[in-house]
């Protein structure tokens, strides 16, 4: 759904800017005073809006941006900065070299066919091209494998438009601070950045802390260090003492308002499959909001939300377009009370933390699905 503000949407995310800004400034004190933040801005900013968070970021003066796609580059080139550095993780296609030297983006690199043929379109155009080369540590996922990587640079030596400025890698396990394959994979990107200088490379933009890894493992920062989930706010740890011990809160609010207020006698199957009961007459609110709206249908029975303040539950089967919360028979809640189901409403607060435990997922997909199928009204400018 495209970013924008319905006067009467049946369900929309508040984005809080200044609490972006917050969290920017939060990471800044944590990481070495030497290294830059290249803050992840991929998946349309973990669904909190490439552009409005991207200009953000910007006035905040954040030195690089990093995205998935072409696509993502090319818009930050034509809406929010015509030099700011872009960089590509998930690299480039064929068919996109062209556009990623004409708007001037920083692609990883991580197999010798794109590699070559981007040195020869640089060739032609009589450039020098800025790339960052990926190493798999071990992770298993995208990049040259640690033991390929000796042959592999020596191959890149001889594409001389193609100016590397920096190793990247990822943590597979960084949010287990006791793990060791974390300081496995530590050890052999050292070795490949050893191996690269000895070929003469500065490598001035090395990169391969994640947000756990910047809190877990100072060590990693390196030139840049790559804040994502704790950039809008939630932890990149699983357990809730991580979570108390990151002074971050998340930008993004899930809002919705009461569309009908009924009470049921009991004997009522509520919902798609009956899954819940009325035992007595009780009182339900309707609310414009379910999976459709990137609202998970595993919180049926289990989720809660927040009406003035307090918790309800979630009852029966969560719809596509419609969930059903029990209320207390005794308030009075008109047509259009808003109600909270992921953020804060008076002192209650449902984080991403727990609405991802309840969903069995994790924030950053809780994010990235209400992000992205619900309008986007920004706070805080």
């Amino acid at each position: 759904m495209p970013s924008g503000y319905s006067s009467r949407p049946g369900s929309w995310v508040e984005i809080d800017l200044s609490r972006l800004r917050k969290n920017y400034q939060w990471i800044r004190e944590k990481i070495n005073p030497e290294t830059k933040i290249m803050a992840m801005v991929k998946a349309d900013a973990y669904g909190h809006g490439l552009v409005p968070v991207a200009r953000e970021l910007l006035k905040l003066g954040a030195p690089a941006l990093a995205v998935s796609s072409i696509e993502e580059g090319i818009l930050i080139r034509k809406k929010v900065s015509p030099h700011i550095p872009v960089i590509l993780l998930l690299g480039l296609l064929p068919e996109e070299i062209s556009a990623c030297l004409h708007y001037r983006l920083t692609p990883i690199l991580y197999n010798t066919e794109t590699a070559f043929k981007l040195h020869q379109a640089a060739q032609r155009r009589n450039i020098r091209v800025q790339v960052h080369i990926k190493i798999d540590t071990g992770m298993g996922r995208l990049g040259v494998p640690w033991f390929e990587f000796g042959a592999f640079i020596k191959k890149m030596e001889a594409l001389k438009r193609l100016q590397v400025t920096g190793l990247t890698s990822h943590f597979g396990q960084a949010d287990d601070k006791e793990k060791p394959y974390n300081h496995l994979q530590w050890k052999r990107f050292l070795e490949a950045l050893a191996l690269a200088r000895q070929t003469g490379l500065e490598l001035t933009e090395n990169h391969m802390a994640n947000s756990a890894a910047l809190l877990n493992y100072r060590r990693s920062h390196l030139n840049y260090a790559r804040p994502g989930i704790v950039l809008y706010g939630a932890s990149p740890f699983e357990s809730f003492d991580g979570v108390r011990r990151i002074k971050i809160g998340p930008a993004m609010t899930l809002k919705s308002r009461i569309i009908q207020v009924k009470q049921l006698p009991a004997g009522v199957e509520v919902s798609y499959g009956g899954t819940y009961t009325t035992s007595r007459p009780e009182t339900f609110a309707l609310l414009p909001v379910g999976y459709a709206n990137g609202y998970p249908r595993i919180l049926s029975n289990r989720g809660e939300v927040l009406i003035r303040g307090k918790r309800f539950p979630i009852i029966g089967r969560v719809c596509m377009n419609l969930t059903v919360v029990r209320i207390e028979s005794s308030l009075r809640l008109p047509i259009g009370e808003e109600v909270v189901l992921m953020g804060s409403q008076g002192r209650e607060t449902i984080t991403p933390e727990e609405l991802a435990l309840k969903a069995g997922t994790i924030p950053y997909e809780v994010f990235c699905l209400l992000g992205g199928m619900n309008p986007r009204k920004y706070l805080g400018d």
